[in-house]
């Protein structure tokens, strides 16, 4: 129920979006940078602004974006090995990553096997650098982070640093929640890893930004 005046101003926000993430500096982002693109981001997907955007401009289906695919990196590793794994992919100063993972062995399998036989067989398993292509539906919900069974999509990393950490709000009580992302939002809070610069939160909504800029159907958005 849009007046054409009114689809006109979405198609152009959209596209504005899409420019603006395209104009950051990913090789060495400031962290004033990434709260902007994370409430741009928390605009475009978890706001469905783009996938909208992209119906009314008449285009087929749903846009794609190639991205690391963390599920595959991690196909062959046992669960209750993972203590955390994150997707990244943005090319940044100083650091970065395509599937970090950190595995816990108990101490009792390394014995029985060996160190060397463990090392050999998990090293084995883990595959950093896959990338695949996902509709913007898939990639909004797939994983950015995961934790033994559990992990955070990457809208909803998007939605944590918008949120919570000053993209759009910022949340001082974020260890007393008691939503059902709460577990999830906690493990964020942890900052296992620091890439460069940044903590990993942040280079998540990075790389996920680099993802949507650098896409072809971004281009073919924007033209």
């Amino acid at each position: 129920a849009l007046s054409q005046e009114e689809v006109a101003e979405v198609l152009r926000l959209v596209k504005d979006d899409l420019v603006f993430l395209r104009s950051l500096n990913y090789g060495r982002p400031s962290r004033t940078e990434i709260r902007v693109a994370s409430s741009i981001l928390r605009r475009l997907l978890h706001e469905g602004m783009y996938s909208g955007a992209w119906r009314l401009a008449g285009l087929e289906e749903e846009p794609r974006v190639s991205a690391v695919d963390l599920q595959a990196v991690l196909t062959g590793i046992e669960r209750r090995y993972l203590h955390y794994a994150y997707a990244g992919g943005a090319k940044t100063e100083g650091a970065h990553h395509s599937g970090h993972v950190l595995l816990v062995v108990p101490r009792a399998e390394v014995e029985a096997e060996g160190q060397d036989a463990v090392l050999h067989r998990v090293q084995r398993e883990i595959k950093p650098g896959i990338t695949r292509d996902f509709l913007l539906q898939e990639f909004c919900v797939s994983p950015a982070v995961i934790s033994g069974g559990g992990f955070v999509s990457r809208v909803d990393v998007v939605r944590y640093v918008a949120n919570k950490l000053g993209g759009v709000h910022w949340d001082n009580r974020r260890g007393g929640w008691t939503d059902p992302n709460s577990a999830r939002h906690r493990l964020l809070d942890e900052q296992h890893l620091v890439v460069g610069r940044l903590p990993a939160a942040l280079y998540e909504v990075v790389s996920i930004a680099q993802c949507v800029a650098d896409s072809e159907d971004t281009s073919r958005y924007i033209e």
